[in-house]
């Protein structure tokens, strides 16, 4: 009997030893992975921002107001607190355009519950009604929720692009780089959706910034004028 008990006692006592062993292990692998995922993050932040001439030091993004593909107003402070890219383009451009939002497009399907918002505004107003955009956008299956095409007043649209996203923007010609503007509203980079590796670069750090928080930022005084940044040159939308 004494011997049974004792038998049942190491048994059980070797189980628990065991399942405690499982436990810690499991929770080793658990931290280890979590570190390395940081770890993945940081290192990839630092490789972007750090030897990617596509990425930029934070730079703010100014209020605009311009009206949507459903003839509605858009303030871009709906945007405060999201990730969002950034594009401008024409719809009766030939070429380049098409390229750059069926890039948009795939971005979009492959995850099609993220949070990334898309904002594409036209450089040719006087041709790109709400009802044209509207249209163009069909082409492209977007989600309104997600992705919004906009225009507006010229003079605004080449404001909006020069001293927001220091891209020269002029009527029926543009960059063919998208912006990344985090959720406290500063470009972070500009990437040139016609070249693979350079998408790739802004999957990569879209990753790193929608995993920051917002920040809150105090008011600060304004300074004595500095010489401008310098001005991306409008490359021609061809093929």
């Amino acid at each position: 009997m004494n011997a049974k008990y004792w038998l049942v006692l190491v048994c059980v006592l070797g189980a628990m030893y065991a399942s405690f062993l499982l436990y810690r292990k499991n929770e080793l692998q658990a931290a280890a992975a979590k570190a390395a995922t940081a770890t993945s993050r940081s290192k990839a932040a630092a490789t972007i921002s750090g030897s990617s001439p596509q990425a930029l030091p934070p730079t703010p993004v100014a209020d605009f107001v311009l009206t949507d593909q459903s003839g509605q107003k858009f303030d871009s402070a709906s945007l405060k607190g999201k990730v969002w890219v950034a594009s401008f383009f024409f719809t009766n451009c030939p070429a380049v355009c098409w390229k750059m939002n069926q890039m948009l497009a795939a971005m979009q399907q492959t995850d099609p519950q993220g949070e990334t918002r898309f904002v594409s505004i036209t450089c040719d107003p006087a041709n790109d009604t709400p009802e044209a955009l509207d249209t163009y956008a069909k082409h492209f299956k977007a989600d309104p929720a997600r992705w919004t095409f906009l225009t507006g007043d010229m003079k605004a649209i080449q404001k909006i692009g020069q001293e927001s996203f220091q891209v020269s923007v002029v009527e029926k010609d543009h960059t063919d780089r998208a912006c990344i503007v985090d959720r406290n509203g500063q470009v972070r980079g500009r990437f040139r959706l016609a070249d693979p590796e350079q998408v790739e670069l802004m999957k990569r750090l879209l990753e790193v910034v929608s995993a920051e928080p917002v920040t809150e930022t105090k008011p600060v005084e304004t300074p004595a004028p500095a010489e401008a940044a310098p001005v991306e040159a409008a490359e021609p939308a061809k093929s």
